[in-house]
């Protein structure tokens, strides 16, 4: 059977579901999940600023902004342990970077991060979490977190379970095989759409399998592992330039020649030499 890239895929989902040229698929995905009529969306930059030599770029899946709220999203296909360190990390930067524009502190927008993470070691569906004491005072009003567990969601669907199906469909039809998806989307226009278009990804070549499932397993692991090992060499170059630059700034060199030499920008020798 023909391997099917459903929307739990990063690629399909963001190429489907996060289209700047037709956000209606984007707004009515969402509205479920916020429980409000979105009018208008806008997408913002999803590459998050660099505020010192030594941070890693930060590239969130989405960004987007409504009349009322931020709303960032980030699909774990894999759920590992450090996921909620760095997509919180992520969360807090869009947070302090927004409500700090202007002359006052924003406290009117409402800002929503939302976790769609298959693998969850959780039993419950979703889990929300606010930034409170432990009488449930809230420490920041404005700030929302949510998480859904999508395999417990998905299971949904197989167990049959009809008033489940009908609050989470939009969730559901994300991890569904193309039966199932066909099954699900009759009758209703919008997930008609969708699945028309992820089936239209699924015929391109670049779509046409040619690795089992237990392959593609076993080559995401690998890639993980080459990924962290080239960026601890990176890293570690990095490390020794920002040191060797350290040194020539205190014994006077110009920042343009240890510019030219290592490689570094006068933006980042200005940060060292202030630091």
């Amino acid at each position: 059977m023909s391997k099917f890239y459903n929307g739990c895929y990063d690629v399909v989902f963001k190429t489907v579901l996060c289209d700047e040229n037709n956000p209606y698929m984007l707004m009515h995905f969402l509205e479920p999940i916020i429980k409000e009529k979105i009018e208008n969306i806008e997408f913002l930059q999803n590459e998050l600023k660099v505020n010192d030599v030594n941070e890693r770029r930060k590239i969130i899946d989405l960004l987007v902004k409504t009349k009322s709220k931020y709303i960032h999203v980030e699909l774990n296909q894999n759920y590992k342990e450090y996921l909620h360190v760095r997509n919180f990390c992520f969360f807090t930067n869009i947070y302090s970077k927004n409500t700090r524009k202007g002359n006052a502190y924003d406290l009117v927008s409402e800002y929503l991060h939302i976790d769609l993470s298959y693998g969850m070691p959780d039993e419950k569906e979703y889990r929300e979490y606010y930034v409170m004491d432990k009488d449930g005072y809230l420490y920041i009003k404005n700030m929302k977190i949510i998480e859904y567990n999508m395999d417990r969601i998905t299971k949904y669907w197989y167990n049959g379970d009809k008033k489940k199906i009908e609050e989470y469909k939009y969730l559901i039809m994300l991890g569904l095989d193309r039966d199932s998806l066909n099954t699900l989307a009759e009758g209703d226009k919008y997930m008609e759409e969708y699945t028309k278009k992820v089936e239209e990804l699924n015929d391109r070549d670049a779509y046409t399998p040619w690795i089992t499932p237990e392959e593609d397993a076993q080559m995401i692991l690998n890639t993980e592992k080459h990924i962290s090992f080239d960026q601890g060499v990176a890293q570690g170059k990095d490390n020794r330039n920002i040191e060797i630059a350290k040194a020539l700034l205190k014994k006077g060199v110009s920042m343009e020649l240890i510019s030219e030499t290592i490689g570094l920008s006068l933006e980042q020798l200005n940060q060292l030499k202030e630091a």
